[in-house]
Formats: structure tokens, sequence, C-alpha cells
């Protein structure tokens, strides 16, 4: 036999794998311990053994579908052969109930091992709440939004079951991992003795909360009833204002209906931008409509919402995955609140917008410029640095007049209009898409407004509440300004506002800047309850000022005192003003703000105030509700009869 040919018959016997030309056989991978069931945020040890893998090299893990399985499901994610890594399960059923988990050897990709994981509800029972919130990271200042969803035990013991969220500040670097975001695995709901609460929640993204703490954020709420609460972020880390919802025992990706939205943030250079329209979907849940952008002063209208652009199905916490850019961004998820109320939150890795969908109820395809009547508003931007609040009437058919107050003093020492009279035409299609333009507006910078009207029985601030019938209704408004880039909400106002009717217990909630940094106009957030007697505001609550715009030194202070009187203006009925001080004594950081807060407030009705700080070079823009709650029912903890198992 020539030499040649030896090497080519012994090449040919190590290919078949005989004994004695390196291996005793194929490589294998074979997964030999998973269970076949294992509840949300569970865990459990996963072993593979990969026979004839000589340099034992080993295998990776992996789960799908993506949407559902985290970006750190396995600990470690890559194991040596009959080595255990432990998978924690999604905190939520995925859509189709199960996971797939895959092993693949290092040493040769093309050989893998699959086994299928049904995941389960938890035995605790819960009630979940969604939350968003926007605001800026203390330590650059950046835009960022934040949206997701928590369960909390029934038990009374208030303990975090689980949860998932989104977090982005777009350019700045921080978005949770996509699609499956942020997993919440624990914390806690603490009652406070005023009444307010703090709720910790801890993730699995490390990038997030202070740096002592990395994954853990915290938040102060203050309730209007069990199921609403307003939210600030409060941990230092960063600081932002937003709402707390108790979701629905029952939900499923919405079809057939139609929606108002608006959502706002900021674009890939920091600037502000806001988007508002309105959509239908279809039985399939594909999404056809129209919507308005507003980015830094840069306006386009009446853009169609492209085709192919369908709500994505949801897990068993309410959080879905849009398919298809929606007003431009490239990725959008959204959780579910209720049948007829979505949070939104753009996950784009160079921009950042937060927002909500409003559902039409069965006014969808029969408005009409009448469906728009006597209002209140509020709309402003903590990124363009204003705010305005006002009201107005309209005739029914195509006109309005009102007054506003609007403070630009921290938009390059912008104006401020007190009680300023405006007018101007307004139009309202069918379809609730309609637009307010301003012959003479409270500014000059105020020109045009987009407007998106909303189911007339559902309240835009509180979607929960159905026994304030006076604050249903009305619309979601984009400012379509040059000059002015923001979102609020109309609400209907009362006949004869009297401000006698505003006298109960109350939540309150503010957004603001000031110019009081040479890097850029930080923000402060505070909430709180309190009451209103005879004009006569006290309240205590939560101050978040991490870059110490109003104290002139980073002060989280649970222990905030708010305090005024408000006296209505006699010669506009609806307005009142007041000089609120704020201070805190009660446990260190002690600090008095310099100067009272000047503050104009609307009423919508006794139930509901807007109110703006219009002092120069600082603003606050938010609202004032009523609190509903009752001694039995005030506390959140207490378990409902809609809890969820999980």
């Amino acid at each position: 036999m020539s030499r040649a040919t030896l090497w080519i018959v012994l090449l040919s016997v190590c290919a078949l794998g005989v004994a004695g030309c390196g291996s005793s056989g194929h490589l294998a991978v074979t997964i030999t311990t998973a269970p076949t069931t294992l509840a949300v945020g569970a865990t459990a040890n996963l072993i593979a053994t990969v026979t004839n893998d000589h340099n034992n090299a080993g295998v990776t893990w992996a789960c799908q579908p993506s949407v559902a399985c985290g970006a750190f499901s396995f600990n470690p994610d890559a194991t040596t052969s009959g080595t255990a890594t432990v998978f924690t399960a999604p905190p939520a059923i995925p859509n189709g109930t199960s996971v797939t988990i895959t092993a693949t050897s290092v040493a040769n990709t093309a050989r893998s091992a699959s086994v299928t994981i049904t995941i389960t509800a938890s035995s605790t029972a819960t009630n979940n709440f969604v939350f968003y919130a926007s605001g800026v990271e203390s330590a650059t200042g950046n835009v960022y939004s934040i949206a997701g969803v928590v369960a909390i035990s029934s038990d009374g013991n208030n303990t975090v079951i689980g949860g998932e969220q989104d977090y982005n500040d777009g350019a700045g670097g921080i978005t949770s991992p996509q699609p499956s975001g942020d997993f919440i695995s624990g914390g806690t709901l603490t009652i406070n003795a005023n009444g307010q609460a703090t709720l910790t929640l801890i993730t699995n993204n490390a990038a997030l909360g202070p740096s002592g703490t990395p994954g853990t954020e915290t938040f102060a709420l203050a309730y209007t009833s069990s199921s609403h609460a307003l939210i600030i972020q409060f941990d230092g880390s960063a600081t932002s204002s937003g709402s707390f919802d108790q979701q629905s025992a029952t939900i499923a990706t919405p079809v057939s209906a139609s929606f108002s939205f608006t959502d706002s943030g900021a674009d890939n250079n920091g600037a502000p931008v806001v988007d508002g329209g309105v959509f239908t979907l279809d039985g399939s849940s594909n999404a056809t409509g129209f919507y308005d952008t507003n980015d830094a002063g840069t306006v386009t209208l009446d853009n169609a919402i492209p085709a192919g652009v369908s709500a994505g199905p949801i897990d068993s916490l309410g959080r879905g995955n849009l398919i298809g850019g929606l007003a431009g961004a490239a990725t959008i998820n959204y959780y579910v609140v209720g049948p007829e109320v979505l949070r939104s939150i753009n996950v784009d890795t160079t921009d950042t917008t937060v927002g909500s969908a409003y559902g039409q109820g069965d006014n969808a395809g029969s408005f009409s410029a009448a469906s728009i009547g006597a209002s209140a508003f509020e709309l402003g931007s903590g990124v363009s640095f204003y705010g305005a609040d006002g009201q107005f009437t309209t005739d029914g058919t195509s006109a309005f007049s009102g007054i506003a107050d609007v403070n630009e003093s921290v938009l390059d020492g912008g104006p401020i209009a007190t009680a300023a009279a405006f007018n101007g035409s307004y139009t309202m299609a069918g379809n609730g898409y309609g637009s307010m333009t301003f012959t003479t507006g409270p500014t000059t910078d105020v020109t045009a407004f987009g407007i998106y009207a909303v189911d007339p029985g559902l309240n835009i601030l509180d979607p929960n509440n159905t026994t304030t019938t006076a604050s249903e209704g009305g619309a979601l408004i984009a400012e379509l300004d040059t000059n002015l880039v923001g979102t609020g909400v109309l609400v209907p106002q009362e006949a004869t506002p009297d401000f006698g009717d505003v006298a109960d217990a109350y939540a309150f909630i503010g957004n603001g800047d000031t110019g009081n940094s040479a890097t850029g106009a930080p923000e402060f957030d505070f909430l709180g309850e309190g009451t209103i007697d005879a004009g006569a505001f006290s309240g205590t609550g939560a101050l978040s000022d991490p870059q110490g715009a109003l104290t002139t030194t980073d002060i989280e202070s649970p222990n905030a005192t708010f305090t005024g009187t408000f006296t209505p203006d006699g010669g506009n009925i609806g307005r009142s003003t007041t000089s609120i001080t704020v201070a805190s004594s009660a446990v260190p950081p002690d600090f008095t703000v310099a100067a009272p807060l000047g503050v104009t407030a609307y009423e919508s009705n006794g139930a509901l105030l807007f109110w703006l700080e219009t002092d120069d070079g600082s603003f606050f823009v938010g609202s004032v509700q009523a609190n509903l709650a009752t001694d039995d029912d005030a506390n959140p903890a207490k378990p409902r009869p809609n809890s969820q198992k999980r």
C-alpha cells in the first residue's frame, strides 16, 4: 500500500469515529435535569451533559421567546458538562405559556438539545399596578422615561412578588435589554405614617438606581384611592413624575378599539419631542390612524400610521411589544392598565418618549366640535422648560376663548403671562382628531394645539375613578408650536366653578425646573397629601430635588411641608392664586425654600385643580386631585376583589 493510500484510509476511519483516532463517538448534548413546569419568577437548576466533549468546553444556555426571557435568565450562562446553571423564569406567563431552553455545545455549535418549560402562575394573590414617569437623571442630566408593571401581594404585607419594566434615556446609553425589558424580582411597598407610601423595586438592571444599591429603584407615592396614586422617583439617582394605577383583573390584547394618544420626551440630540394622534385597532390588532409630531419646533401634521403596525400579544402582566413603528419610533412597548388605557414607552436607543393611549368608547367615529365645551387644561414639558394652565369656553362649532397662565421664564428668560386672554378657532373630526389654532394667544409663542378626544366616560387623570363623573371626558393635548413643545390634557369644567366646592382631602403633584444651575435647568418633583379648607392649603409629602434646584443642595425629603392660602380671582371665576411655602423641620435635612412659590390654579371641579408656579426663573406644573379613600380602603395593601393570582 502506498503512503498516500494509507493516509486516506486512516482519515476515513477517524472520520467515522473509530476508537484510537482521538474520539469514541459523535459529540452529543443532552439536558439531563430540567423542570417541566416552573412558576413565574421562580428558579430551578438546569444541567446539560455533553458526551465526547474531550476539552470539556461545555454548553451555552439560551431561552426563547426572547420577548419573555431576560438578558440574565441564566447564572451562569455557560457551564461545563454536568454542571448546573440556575434558570430564572420570566416574571410573567408569556404568550403561548411556555419557554424553550436550549443548551448548545461550545465545541460544535451544530450540536444542541432543547426542552420546553411551561410557565405557571404563582400561588400568591396580588394587586398589579402599572406605573409610568418621565424625568431627568441626576448625574448626567439626560432625559429618561420609565414604564412598567409591579405585582404586590394582597395579603397585607405589601411584598413585591414580581414585575417587569422598561427604562430608556435614549442617547444616554441606558436602555433596558430588548425585547424582554428589566425583570422586577422583589421589593416592598411601605405605607408611611403620613398616609403616603414608598415603593422599592429590585431589578436585574445594575445600571439603574443609586451607586450603592445598583438595580434598586425607590419611588414616593401619594394615593387618592386604593387603585390610583401619583408617583415620583425618589432615590437621588434620578427624579421624575407620573402615575401609578391598578390593573384590571382581566386583561387582554386590545382589539377592535379606537384610541387617542400622546407621548413626550427627547430626541437623539436631547431636544424636546412630542407626538399625538388617534388610531384604531381591527380584529387582528392592526393599527390605522393619524398623528402629529413636534420635534424641537419642527412640526409635521396628519402623518398616516405606516402599514404593518400592530399591537403584538401581551404576557400575563399585560406587557406587549408593538409590531412596527408608530409616530416615527422604531420600537415601542406598552402596558395594559385596562380595556381603555395603555401606557407606552419608546425603547429606541437614540431617543426616548413615554405616554398614554386612552380609548374613545362608544363615541369612536362620532365626535364633533360639540364634543369640546368649557374646559380647564394643563400642559408643559420639563424638557422644553415651561408650563401652562388655563380655562376656555367654546361655541360648540368652531370658536373658543379663555384665559391662561404661561411660564416660559426658564426657557431663555421667556415671558410669564398671568390671566392672559386668548381666542381662536378649533376643529374636531369624527375620529377624535382635532386642533386648536390661536388668533390671540396668552403669549406670542402659543399658536397651535393638537387635541385628541377620549371616551366621555373616562377619567384621564385617574382611569379607575368612576365616582368623579365631572372629571370624565375631554382630550389629550400636544403643543404644536415652533418655540414650545409639550403635552397635556383638557378636562370638562363645571358651568360655574365655585372655589367653595374645593374643600376636602387632596393628593397633589408638581414637576418643575429652575435656572439655578450652570449646567442647565435642574428638575425637581414633589407630591403629597393635604387638605384645603376655606382656601387654606396644608400638606405633607416628598420632595425630590437631587440637583438643588429649589433647596440649593441635594435633597430627597420625605417630610416636606406645603402651606398656603388660595384666593379666588373675582374677575375670572375658576381661577385662584396662592403663595406656597415649602419647608421641612421634622427630620434632617431641615430646609426652607428661600422664597414662597407663587402659584395659579384653575378649577375643573371641586375634585380637580390644575396648578402652575408663575415665578421668574422657576416653574412647576401639576394637579391637585381629591382623595377618594375612606379610612377602610385608604390602605392600598388591603386585598381587593380583583386580586390576581401570579
